[in-house]
């Protein structure tokens, strides 16, 4: 009887096995749905079809950007990829380097890059999506990213700082805000990422008495080794005709054709 026993248990527990063992899958690769489908997604954004867009994410969807806090539900979305555009970006570029199905839900891997006018690219990374099935279509569950440009390291105490002074015309504004935006920020990233990672630029917050407005360039910390010139640096990116045309539209904008440079040093207190 003990024998028999014996032996119905080990009936049960070989078909509880080989139950379990047909429900585990390998996973699926299915990279080139997700290709497919990131490309109607970069398709969509480069013609400001937002419709089609946000229908790529589920409603419960939520991305996860480097440096910010969490992006939960479309309409946060949707505000992120208005700003995107907003800043002047004009292309994504999304290079799927896996992607695999486990059942409903799939993982893919890849590498983004982002562009401004002229094809200059600005921003590059690599990110981690997880898909999920609903009504047979894949659309993006989760997004979590990062860029790839090394932090930089500020100024420290005795470290050399540049600040340079840009008293820009009222009537100016706007293409002060063009010119570095679509020339010379795409050109330092191009030229010399280096120089570029360690400049920032501050905008006024209100106006100053004679009417102008004062934006700051910032070199934190500056590194004589690395080239700050902004000729060379048009040059080097788009060649001397246009480098011409771009320096001239940069001090049309500036007060008295001119910039004033601060070199100074970083203090512990």
């Amino acid at each position: 009887m003990r024998m028999l026993q014996k032996l119905c248990y080990i009936f049960v527990f070989t078909g509880l096995a080989m139950t379990f063992s047909s429900c585990r899958q390998s996973p699926t690769d299915i990279s080139s749905t997700i290709k497919d489908a990131n490309q109607k997604m970069m398709e969509a954004f480069a013609k400001g079809d937002t419709t089609t867009l946000f229908d790529y994410y589920t409603s419960e969807a939520r991305l996860f950007p480097a440096n910010s806090e969490i992006l939960d539900g479309k309409a946060a979305i949707g505000k992120f990829w208005n700003a995107t555009r907003q800043m002047g970006i004009i292309k994504v570029n999304f290079e799927t380097t896996a992607a695999l199905q486990y059942g409903d839900l799939a993982i893919e891997e890849g590498k983004y890059s982002l562009f401004v006018p002229n094809n200059i690219m600005v921003d590059q990374g690599k990110y981690v999506v997880t898909w999920r099935k609903e009504k047979g279509s894949w659309k993006v569950y989760r997004d979590i990213w990062n860029n790839s440009t090394p932090a930089v390291k500020r100024a420290t105490a005795n470290d050399t700082v540049l600040i340079v002074l840009n008293p820009v015309k009222p009537d100016k504004v706007m293409q002060f805000e063009d010119f570095n935006k679509n020339y010379l920020s795409p050109a330092g990233t191009a030229a010399d990422p280096q120089a570029k990672a360690t400049v920032r630029m501050q905008k006024p917050v209100r106006k100053n008495a004679d009417g102008s407005y004062t934006y700051v360039y910032l070199m934190d910390p500056y590194k004589s080794s690395l080239n700050y010139d902004i000729y060379n640096t048009l040059s080097a990116k788009y060649g001397k005709q246009k480098a011409d045309t771009y320096m001239k539209m940069y001090v049309d904008c500036l007060l008295g054709g001119a910039s004033k440079a601060m070199l100074l040093t970083e203090t512990n207190w």
